[in-house]
């Protein structure tokens, strides 16, 4: 096996990666990753009953409040990401990013976050002046976050808006913006230092004038656990604390990036809480159903992959959702599975996600997990 330089998140690291090439997800003609994760449900560890293929080049998903839509973010031809609409079958695909008629830079755009209305949808753009440079290029994918700001599409206008205007420097990035449960809240990460891989949470109060015009206002910063990566997910539904990933373990070995944990801070206490940290943990939202945590790690998978676990608010009651990267299932085909993003449908019974089968590219499949009834208890 080749070892080449692989990009996860903001940071780099050596791993052993080997390109995919998707394949269609209609018929028989499914790649290795894509038919180890259909069979992975014949598993008795997985609570899901059904995982449909709906792109087989998907990338960070977002469920529409009312359920009648799905945005992603893919490649084009050119190899940039774009912000897409789709139903959820997959079908009635339109490019929202495409054609903005000089108004947004044309290079990544991604991470999409739907307000609670469905009037306005948030996401990251690369900053004009580095697309088309190389590594700028590759650093600036939407799971990477470097030299982006924040825009959002007004539905009602059918306009677009730049929300953040940062610095045109080395140090500068955006990641992953949320919207509270009641639309008056945004948060996200904010990158401030390259060198030492450093990020902060962001809190600000959102509104919008009678002009269509997006205001941030009253925007905090947050630091909880001191200097470290941080990586947003959002507050929780009451908007007491906001939930995140980050390790605040200091260490000059770069594979320790990947004991990331799961903590949540709570505003007014001033209270830090770490739900998880065994081995490599990511990617935590509040599900619509129930009182639980669904978040991605790699507990128990041997092959560097992750699968979707749920926990109670306190990080109590851990269990598997997805069994993706078992050797003991029939259809393992010996593929590393990410499992990432992850947004639910509003009756909290399926989930979109966007499982990577290669971190240097962040090439991946977007599918849809049919959940067994119950599975939240």
């Amino acid at each position: 096996m080749k070892l080449v330089i692989c990009f996860f998140l903001p940071f780099i690291v050596f791993l052993n990666c080997v390109p995919t090439k998707p394949q269609s997800p209609n018929g028989n003609n499914v790649s290795k990753e894509e038919a180890q994760v259909i069979g992975s449900v014949e598993s008795t560890r997985s609570l899901a009953k059904k995982v449909t293929i709906i792109k087989s080049d998907g990338g960070r998903v977002e469920w529409s409040p009312d359920g009648k839509y799905i945005y992603l973010d893919r490649k084009d031809a050119k190899g940039y990401f774009d912000v897409y609409r789709i139903n959820p079958d997959g079908s009635g695909e339109i490019c929202l990013t495409c054609e903005t008629r000089g108004v947004v830079p044309n290079g990544h755009n991604g991470q999409p976050a739907m307000h609670p209305n469905g009037d306005y949808l948030v996401f990251q753009a690369q900053k004009k002046e580095h697309v088309g440079k190389g590594g700028r290029d590759l650093a600036a994918q939407p799971g990477l976050g470097r030299y982006h700001d924040l825009w959002l599409l007004n539905f009602k206008s059918n306009k677009f808006f730049q929300m953040t205007n940062l610095p045109d420097a080395h140090n500068t990035g955006i990641l992953h913006p949320h919207f509270s449960k009641d639309g008056k809240k945004l948060t996200w990460t904010q990158m401030y230092n390259s060198t030492k891989n450093l990020w902060r949470l962001k809190v600000a109060d959102f509104k919008v004038d009678v002009s269509g015009q997006p205001i941030l206002s009253n925007i905090q910063t947050y630091e909880p656990g001191g200097e470290s990566f941080y990586e947003n997910h959002g507050l929780s539904p009451d908007g007491s604390k906001i939930i995140f990933t980050a390790n605040f373990e200091k260490s000059s070995n770069p594979l320790d990036f990947f004991k990331q944990k799961i903590h949540t801070y709570e505003f007014a206490k001033d209270k830090l809480v770490t739900l998880a940290s065994e081995r490599y943990n990511e990617s935590a939202h509040y599900a619509p159903i129930g009182k639980k945590i669904v978040w991605f790690n790699s507990v128990g998978n041997k092959n560097r992959g992750t699968d979707y676990w749920m926990m109670n608010y306190d990080g109590s009651g851990k269990k598997r959702i997805t069994d993706f990267n078992n050797p003991k299932n029939a259809s393992f085909k010996g593929k590393a599975i990410t499992s990432a993003d992850l947004s639910f449908s509003p009756d909290g019974n399926r989930m979109a996600a966007y499982l990577q089968t290669n971190l240097l590219t962040q090439d991946g499949m977007m599918v849809i997990i049919d959940l067994t009834d119950g599975w939240y208890r």
